[in-house]
């Protein structure tokens, strides 16, 4: 009986796999030759087993990060077409008041967005979806800012950027449009990664 006592504080350790193989092998050769003892390993090992999540399927999980790589490709590339157009616009457009408008107006706003996609590559970092989501909104708005003043200095057109600064003109209705889909779309990337 003292034998018994001393495998059934062992079975806990054996069912959780903790245990040396010495220990296993003592409480394996105990199971075989005692039915009190092997029924209550069993009743352990059912409750265990309930208890333990089932891992998520990795079909699934691949599908969700697959996803979330065609999200930030799509991204990419809708970037690279808006500021394509944009550098296309500028070329075209006449100096003068009209010269920097696509590039303050679509161009460096654009090119903000796309660069901070960037950050969506350190997603594990973060210790939250909330943080990276407000994190992936700053990081937009912090680059788009910065290029805006690299506008200012290489176009050396301080009027017409503030003039292009007016609510009815392109630069600050697309910042702000382009900070609110990086919140939205990162905050799906993330969750697609599957943080909480």
């Amino acid at each position: 009986m003292k034998h018994c006592e001393v495998i059934r504080d062992l079975i806990p350790l054996y069912v959780d796999g903790c245990c040396s193989e010495n220990t296993r092998t003592l409480v394996e050769e105990h199971l075989a030759v005692c039915p009190a003892c092997k029924e209550e390993y069993d009743l352990m090992k059912n409750a265990f087993t309930e208890l333990t999540p089932a891992p998520p399927a990795k079909s699934f999980t691949r599908l969700k990060e697959w996803k979330a790589s065609l999200l930030q490709s799509v991204l990419l590339f809708a970037s690279f077409l808006a500021i394509t157009f944009g550098v296309a616009m500028e070329a075209a457009s006449p100096s003068g008041l009209l010269n920097g408008f696509w590039a303050f107006a679509l161009v460096i706003p654009v090119t903000g967005f796309m660069l901070s996609l960037a950050n969506w590559y350190f997603v594990r970092l973060y210790k939250s979806r909330k943080k990276f989501v407000l994190c992936s909104c700053l990081v937009t708005a912090g680059l788009i800012v910065a290029a805006f003043l690299w506008g200012l200095w290489h176009y050396e057109a301080f009027d017409a950027a503030l003039f292009l600064l007016r609510p009815q003109f392109g630069f600050l209705p697309l910042t702000l449009f382009l900070v609110a889909c990086t919140g939205g779309f990162a905050n799906l990337y993330a969750k697609w990664l599957g943080k909480e």
